[in-house]
């Protein structure tokens, strides 16, 4: 027996037609082949484009999609939704039972997303006279969670660039650091150089009066021995004159080997022993320079580090302060140079002073003087890496920290370094 709209309005009273024909959401009936049956109003406002609910009868969606593209030809998107519909009916009346679908299309220039539930109905023999179905306009929590999917897309990608950007960077960090590293090298190597210079210079002067009383001594001994005229007396204080001087001589190779020992072993040491050795390396040029060195040395404090490295501090140090003196003593600006160095613990600090009388520091240069390659030296005299060496080794490997200030006729350099108890 056929079915038609008469059958359904027989079995629909007046209240369930003015529940469902009034509710917000889509509701609707549609025979084997797809046409309406019955629509609310909601869909025919919301979805159908159709003057009324009886408009609908009859009709497929596709009816009224191509009504809508007919009227808007200059939008090909103004009305696509409908072509899904169908196929959701088919899908429904293969499975015989209720299902839930997502359905979407162009309404009005619009994307338009339904959550649609779609059951069969039958007649009284239960045979399938079609469909019913219920739908509810999603698009703006469809659009949230595509906003949502979208932004978590693109936290991904911001995440993985980062992470390349992270990989890359550690790389550019530890490229640069070793490229530091291979420079600071490269500095020290230069630093050490040029004090080995310097040294070669000291033992130079520091052996020229010793070799003179060798050589004199032997000559003596050489021709009193020709004469026949020469004691027991005479000769034991002859080779004791000789074998004081070789000894100084001696001492002082072990002095400066010990200075350009490469040792880099780590450890507690004494820096009043470390500032003594440093004046016996240096005591040529301070004799050159006409310079007078006075200690205020406070016993009993000890620092951590490598004793060779702080002691090139202190070299570094004492030699600048020897070159401004002599440039003073040349211009005939002072009549004698004077260095005082100091060294003191207040609470958790050692502090070590290094003052000199060469006239200071220009207020020009005075933020410059820790940078590489920056000398206020001629080129002859300067190679600019002294004080970025010290600074180096103080900081970096010592947890301490360099600078200067300002005294009566010159400057004063301080190191200071946390205390072994600290």
């Amino acid at each position: 027996m056929p079915f038609d709209l008469l059958d359904l309005q027989a079995h629909d009273s007046e209240l369930l037609r003015l529940l469902t024909r009034n509710l917000p959401d889509m509701l609707w009936v549609k025979d084997l082949d797809g046409k309406y049956l019955y629509a609310n109003q909601a869909i025919c406002e919301g979805l159908l484009m159709a003057k009324d609910t009886q408009e609908p009868i009859g009709k497929t969606d596709i009816f009224f999609a191509m009504r809508e593209r007919e009227a808007h030809k200059e939008n090909p998107d103004w009305h696509t939704f409908g072509e899904l519909c169908f196929n959701s009916d088919l899908i429904v009346i293969e499975n015989n039972k209720p299902m839930k679908f997502e359905e979407f299309g162009n309404v009005r220039g619009k994307m338009l997303y339904l959550e649609v539930y779609k059951a069969p109905f039958y007649d009284k023999e239960g045979k399938i006279l079609g469909t019913v179905g219920a739908g509810r306009d999603i698009t703006q929590l469809k659009q949230s969670q595509l906003d949502l999917q979208m932004s978590l897309d693109t936290l991904k990608e911001q995440r993985e660039e980062l992470a390349s950007f992270n990989q890359t960077l550690e790389k550019r960090v530890k490229e640069e650091m070793q490229k530091q590293k291979t420079q600071e090298k490269m500095m020290l190597h230069q630093s050490r150089q040029a004090a080995m210079g310097e040294l070669l210079e000291s033992i130079a002067h520091q052996w020229r009066q010793p070799l003179n009383i060798i050589g004199l001594a032997t000559v003596n001994l050489e021709t009193l021995h020709a004469v026949g005229n020469l004691s027991d007396e005479e000769f034991d204080e002859k080779i004791r004159i000789i074998t004081s001087n070789i000894a100084y001589m001696s001492q002082t190779i072990d002095d400066f080997r010990k200075f350009l020992s490469p040792e880099k072993h780590s450890g507690n040491f004494d820096p009043n022993a470390s500032i003594r050795n440093a004046l016996m390396i240096i005591d040529a040029q301070r004799k050159s320079a006409k310079t007078d060195i006075s200690l205020e040395l406070q016993e009993n404090i000890e620092l951590s580090g490598i004793a060779n490295e702080f002691q090139q501090v202190l070299i570094i140090l004492l030699n600048n302060a020897l070159d401004a003196i002599k440039h003073r003593l040349q211009t005939a600006q002072i009549e004698r140079g004077a260095i005082t160095i100091t060294s003191k613990q207040n609470d958790n600090v050692i502090r070590i002073e290094v003052s000199d009388n060469g006239g200071g520091i220009d207020p020009k240069s005075a933020g410059n003087i820790f940078e590489p390659y920056f000398s206020t030296k001629s080129n002859t005299y300067g190679t600019g890496i002294g004080l970025y060496i010290a600074k180096n080794i103080v900081e970096s490997r010592m947890r301490g920290k360099i600078g200067f200030s300002p005294i009566t006729s010159g400057t004063c350099f301080y190191l200071e370094f946390p205390s072994k108890k600290s």
